[in-house]
């Protein structure tokens, strides 16, 4: 049985059990607004001190007073530009919508493995940037990538990291923008507010904002609660500076007290309903810093290194 395309429901659940007291240490957290219940000293130092070079203080973050800077969605708009649909664009066949993708540098895809699982795949899958309403609620005309595997190929398996770098066929212009993996630590604490952009279902893009929080990790992977759907598989998960801080990957079913999966209005899902109206809960995704610390383990051909050793620069000094 798989969660949010072919990430392992039941890593994923055994990990969300195993981290059982996170979770109350967090509600405990936000119910005190006093990040020492779930975090170490250590931790809130390296996350003050990285705040402090946004200039923002630690406490503005768990205060009661929730409101953020204007530049939230000036930051979240440049963020989410660079955030795309997954598709599979076979020969003379229409094109379906397989997952979440977010460009790392003009030239290179960021996405789950379980999404784009091999070259074989890749060569015959694309991405649509711009694939969303505009300001108006018309459908925006988006621009359709093919995805270049015999440009760049490497992918991580589902139980690893699960995640793919994929080149593409052309450079995206210069406004598109793109996401800076960024390899340091201090970028979230538990009890944080976290921000999703995905494509959950296939839809136009979307925005899950703030009403998730980080509730446990270990050394590979973050847990946190979001609404997410099969599609959301290789959303970047951003924190409130627009950091990317975790590539989603997968979420638990929301089930009632005897075990049945719900749907997203509350009713108890059965076979016969769209697998989009189930409900998902306890997500988990990739850590940006582990991603980062893969790739630079890579040994590629040259002309490959290079545009590999590019995006990883971006995020270097970050």
């Amino acid at each position: 049985m798989t969660a949010d395309g072919n990430a392992p429901l039941a890593d994923i659940a055994q990990r969300w059990s195993a981290g059982g007291d996170d979770l109350r240490d967090v509600t405990r957290a936000l119910r005190e607004r006093n990040f020492e219940s779930a975090n170490e000293k250590s931790e809130i130092d390296l996350r003050r001190a990285r705040l402090a070079a946004h200039g923002t203080e630690l406490e503005a973050v768990i205060g009661e007073d929730d409101s953020v800077w204007l530049s939230f969605l000036s930051k979240g708009l440049q963020a989410a530009r660079a955030v795309g649909r997954v598709v599979a664009m076979p020969a003379r066949q229409p094109i379906t919508p397989e997952g979440t993708g977010v460009l790392i540098s003009p030239r290179l895809l960021l996405t789950n493995h379980h999404v784009v699982p091999d070259a074989e795949h890749a060569a015959s899958m694309g991405v649509q940037l711009g694939y969303e309403y505009d300001d108006e609620g018309g459908e925006r005309q988006c621009i359709t990538v093919p995805l270049a595997p015999e440009i760049l190929f490497l992918t991580v398996p589902a139980s690893v990291l699960d995640f793919t770098v994929v080149a593409l066929s052309e450079e995206f212009a210069e406004g598109t923008g793109y996401v800076p993996l960024i390899e340091e630590g201090g970028k979230v604490l538990k009890a944080e507010a976290l921000n999703v952009v995905h494509h959950p279902g296939g839809d136009r893009k979307r925005v899950s904002i703030r009403d998730n929080r980080l509730v446990s990790q270990d050394e590979k992977w973050l847990r946190y609660t979001s609404d997410t759907r099969h599609g959301s598989s290789g959303a970047p998960v951003f924190n409130d500076q627009w950091e990317m801080v975790a590539l989603h990957h997968g979420g638990v079913p929301a089930t009632d007290d005897q075990g049945r999966k719900l749907t997203r209005t509350g009713e108890v899902w059965t076979p016969d309903m769209d697998e989009e109206s189930a409900a998902y809960l306890w997500n988990e995704g990739a850590r940006v810093s582990r991603i980062v610390r893969r790739l630079r383990r890579a040994a590629l051909p040259p002309p490959q290194q290079a545009l590999l050793d590019e995006a990883l620069s971006k995020g270097a000094n970050a």
